[in-house]
């Protein structure tokens, strides 16, 4: 076979191509990895020293929530902070510490709904100091889940805040359930529980949050990235064969 001209040029603009594409899926990552771990501040003041009103930022979280954001709501939450679910969820009520069990938390319950419509009401909050404010209300929820059907749920909510780096954070949060239904588990598993993976502690399966909860939120968009370089870089590359068939001009 003999090197033609035009086989050599596309073997010279092959390793660009490559970093072209490098690039592209490096950007993508670095872009997605800034969205998604940033930590959440006060969009009232988010570089101001004096506290805001922390109602804006519950006003916030339920926002999130309602955007079913997996991470939305876990930017919310202290390094260190402690959740506690209580009331008569079939295996559910536990204390999750700590942002990466919080996120697995909303990842296997808020993560699988398809829709959500949460209101809050009878808000209170009291001041322990000026950086230190405790909020409640009851949390009224109305979901349809991919696993669980219809759900409806009335919730108690406690959370403390601490105002840092700009923003408020929740150090420790009680979500305390007076009345939880689901039109698939309830009937199935004869007792109410949110999510599947504590329903299998009722059938003596272990009802630990793993960790492919949380890869199928984050992996996603890194998946969906590198498609999208890999399909630039085989543009790129049919591109450059068409240029290199036409005649040169004389």
């Amino acid at each position: 076979m003999r090197w033609t001209p035009a086989r050599a040029g596309i073997s010279k603009l092959a390793p660009l191509v490559v970093l072209v594409v490098i690039l592209v899926a490096a950007g993508a990552y670095v872009f997605l990895s800034s969205k998604s771990t940033s930590p959440h501040s006060s969009t009232a003041g988010g570089s101001s020293t004096s506290p805001t009103p922390v109602q804006d930022t519950v006003d916030e979280y339920i926002q999130d929530l309602n955007d079913r954001s997996v991470d939305g709501l876990t930017s919310f939450y202290a390094s260190n902070a402690l959740v506690l679910w209580s009331g008569e969820l079939g295996g559910l009520q536990g204390r999750y510490t700590g942002t990466q069990q919080i996120m697995l938390l909303y990842g296997a319950s808020i993560g699988k709904t398809t829709a959500m419509n949460a209101t809050a009401s009878n808000y209170t909050q009291s001041a322990l100091t000026p950086t230190d404010q405790n909020a409640t209300f009851t949390l009224v929820m109305h979901a349809n889940s991919t696993v669980a059907g219809v759900l409806n749920a009335i919730i108690n909510v406690s959370q403390e805040w601490l105002w840092g780096n700009g923003g408020w954070q929740i150090s420790k949060e009680t979500w305390a359930y007076t009345l939880f239904y689901s039109s698939q588990l309830t009937d199935e598993l004869g007792t109410p529980t949110t999510f599947p993976q504590w329903g299998y502690e009722l059938k003596g399966g272990n009802p630990n949050l793993v960790s492919e909860k949380s890869f199928e939120w984050h992996a996603g968009p890194y998946i969906a990235a590198s498609v999208y370089a890999f399909l630039f870089g085989v543009a790129a590359i049919c591109a450059l064969r068409l240029m290199s068939r036409r005649p040169s001009a004389r």
